[in-house]
C-alpha cells in the first residue's frame, strides 16, 4: 500500500520509518494547493497530512481552513484512506501565560483545530486520525524536537520522533483495516494476580485496592475493557480447577469473571496443548492469539513450539504492568479505529457458539440438531445501516470467503450506491443467541459477477450460505440476468468456499484466471 504524506515542515526522515508501506512526500508547505487542485496527480492508497502545530499556528488563519479542506477532499475521493493528525504546538512562546488565557489564544487556537479534524473524522468513514499527543505525551518534547535540524534543514523533529510517528502510523493503517489479533491467552499466577495460588491460598494472592494488588487489579481492569472492543479472552493456567473457581467465585477484588472467558483450560497439561485445544475450540488460526505469561520458561514453550502466537515479554515489576500493557500488548495487537455493537457482543456470540458445539457434539442427526436450532435469518439488500460492519467482514474473514477481497466502509457504500450493483448482508439468530451480521455477497448486475461472498466461520457448518445464496440467484432473475459469475481465489484457508461452490451447482468456467479459479452457475 501506497502513502502520500503533506506537510508544512520537512519530514523526509518519515519515508523510511513507516514499516510496510511505500511512502512518498509532497513539497513541504504545498498543503492546500495538493488538497484543493483538481488536477493534483498523486499515486496512492493513502494521504497523510501530518502538520507541525507551530508552524501552522504561526500561518495566520490557515489552522483554520485545513479541516474543511481536508473534508471536501475526502468526500470526492472515497477510495483514498485519509489520515489527518492532530497538532502539538509547543506551550512555550513569548507570550508566556497569556497563551493560554484568552479565546483567541494560541492553547485556543490548537484545542479548536483538533476538534474541527474529529467533526472530520465523524463525518467521513475514510478519514482517521493520528493523534500526535501519543508520541509527545510518551517522550517529552525536549527528547523528540531539534533546532539544529529545523535551522538546517527545516527538519523539527529527532530521530525518535520519527521512529515513533512510523510506528504509530502503521499500527493505525493497520487497525483501520482490521488487521489485528483477535484472542488474548492469560496465565494466573503472577499474570491475573500476584503469587501462587498453590502455595499462598486464595487469600494470599495479591489483588486489591493496595499496593502490589492494585497493580494486578489495574491490570485486570485494563483486560476487561477489551472486552468491549471485540478481543475474546482465554485462559490456560497450571493449578487445581477447584481452587482457580474458589478464587474467582469467592474473592472479593476480582475484576474478571468466569463469564468473560470464552474458552478455559486449567490443569496441569502444558500450554502448547492447551493453546492448541482452544484454537480449535474458537476454530481460529494461532495467529490469531497472545500469550501472556510471567514466566519465562512458559513462554519461551510457546514461542518455540507455536511460533504464530505473539507472546509479548513479561515486565519484570508488577508496578510497570498497566503502561507496559497498553503499551506493548494493547497497541501492537489489539488496535482499533472504530468499534462497532458486533464487536461488543464478541463474547456473548462465542460462548452461545460453544454451546451450541456441546448440544451437537450429543446428536446423531445433524440435520435434526440444526431444525432445533430454530434459525432466523434477515437478509436485507443495500442496508446503509451495516455499511462499518460489512467492510469490517471483508477485513477479518478468512475461511468461508471466495476471495478474501478487503474492502473499506467507503467501497461498501458506492456498491450499495451504484444501480448497478447490489449489496446482501445476513443477520443471524437462534435459540441460543443472536450472532447479528454474518453473511455478505454483492452481485454487478452488467457482469453477474459476484465479487463478494463471504459468511463468519462462527456459522459455518449451519447451511445458511444457500439461503444467502438463494436470495442472490433470485434477485439476478429478477433482472433478467441468466447466469450467475464469481472467482474463486484459493489461500490457505478458505477451501470451505471451494467445497460449496462444487456442492452447489457451480461449475469451473476457466481454471487459471487473475490469480483464481472462474466459476459460472446457470439460472436458466
Amino acid at each position: 500500500m501506497r502513502i502520500h504524506v503533506l506537510s508544512n515542515v520537512n519530514l523526509a526522515p518519515l519515508v523510511s520509518r513507516i514499516t510496510g508501506y511505500e511512502v512518498t512526500l509532497g513539497d513541504y508547505g504545498d498543503v492546500l494547493r495538493t488538497l484543493t487542485d483538481p488536477n493534483t496527480n498523486f499515486v496512492a492508497e493513502v494521504l497523510m497530512v501530518l502538520l507541525d502545530g507551530d508552524e501552522l499556528m504561526d500561518s495566520g488563519d490557515l489552522y483554520a481552513e485545513i479541516p474543511t479542506v481536508v473534508d471536501n477532499f475526502a468526500k470526492s475521493h472515497p477510495e483514498i484512506v485519509v489520515i489527518a493528525s492532530t497538532i502539538c504546538p509547543s506551550p512555550s512562546t513569548s507570550s508566556t501565560y497569556e497563551i493560554s488565557q484568552t479565546k483567541g489564544g494560541r492553547s485556543a487556537q490548537g484545542r479548536a483545530y483538533e476538534s474541527a479534524i474529529v467533526e472530520v473524522a465523524t463525518a467521513n468513514t475514510n478519514v482517521i486520525i493520528f493523534d500526535v499527543k501519543l508520541v509527545f505525551d510518551k517522550y517529552g518534547r525536549e527528547k523528540l524536537t531539534s533546532s539544529t535540524f529545523w535551522y538546517a534543514g527545516r527538519i523539527p523533529y529527532t530521530t525518535l520522533w520519527f521512529e515513533e510517528c512510523g510506528r504509530y502510523v502503521a499500527g493505525l493503517l493497520d487497525a483501520y483495516a482490521g488487521r489485528t489479533r483477535k484472542v488474548l491467552v492469560c496465565d494466573l499466577d503472577g499474570t491475573l494476580w500476584g503469587g501462587i495460588l498453590g502455595e499462598d491460598g486464595p487469600s494470599g494472592i495479591a489483588l486489591g485496592e493496595d499496593g502490589v494488588g492494585k497493580c494486578y487489579r489495574d491490570l485486570q481492569r485494563q483486560i476487561k475493557t477489551l472486552l468491549e472492543n471485540g478481543v475474546l479472552l482465554a485462559l490456560t493456567s497450571k493449578n487445581n480447577r477447584t481452587e482457580v473457581d474458589d478464587v474467582f467465585t469467592g474473592h472479593p477484588m476480582m475484576i474478571l469473571q468466569p463469564e468473560d472467558f470464552v474458552a478455559t483450560r486449567v490443569g496441569w497439561g502444558d500450554k502448547v496443548s492447551s493453546l492448541v485445544a482452544i484454537a480449535e475450540d474458537l476454530s481460529l488460526g494461532l495467529d490469531s492469539f497472545v500469550f501472556l505469561d510471567d514466566n519465562p520458561v512458559e513462554r519461551a514453550m510457546i514461542s518455540e513450539n507455536l511460533p504464530a502466537v505473539a507472546v509479548p515479554d513479561f515486565p519484570a515489576r508488577p508496578e510497570l504492568l498497566l503502561k507496559w500493557f497498553v503499551d506493548e500488548v494493547v497497541f501492537p495487537y489489539f488496535p482499533r479505529v472504530r468499534v462497532l455493537d458486533s464487536d461488543r457482543n464478541k463474547t456473548a456470540q462465542y460462548q452461545a457458539r460453544n454451546e451450541r458445539i456441546s448440544e451437537a457434539e450429543s446428536v446423531v442427526d445433524l440435520d435434526a440438531f440444526i431444525e432445533r436450532l430454530e434459525i432466523q435469518l434477515d437478509i436485507r439488500t443495500d442496508d446503509e445501516f451495516s455499511v462499518e460492519r460489512a467492510a469490517q467482514m471483508t477485513q477479518k474473514t478468512n475461511q468461508f470467503n471466495l476471495t478474501t477481497k478487503r474492502c473499506t466502509p467507503d467501497q461498501i457504500k458506492a456498491w450499495m450506491d451504484s444501480s448497478d450493483h447490489a449489496v446482501f448482508t445476513l443477520a443471524y439468530q437462534d435459540r441460543f443467541g443472536d450472532e447479528g451480521i454474518v453473511g455478505l455477497a454483492v452481485i454487478a448486475l452488467s457482469t453477474a459477477d459476484i465479487p463478494v461472498f463471504l459468511l463468519s466461520c462462527r456459522i459455518i457448518g449451519r447451511k445458511v450460505e444457500r439461503s444467502l445464496l438463494r436470495c442472490i440467484e433470485e434477485f439476478a432473475v429478477q433482472n433478467d440476468l441468466t447466469e450467475i459469475k464469481c472467482l474463486f481465489v484459493p489461500t490457505e484457508k478458505n477451501s470451505v468456499s471451494a467445497e460449496f461452490l462444487n456442492e452447489s451447482g457451480w461449475v469451473i468456467e476457466r481454471a487459471e484466471v487473475a490469480g483464481g479459479i472462474s466459476y459460472r452457475k446457470d439460472l436458466s
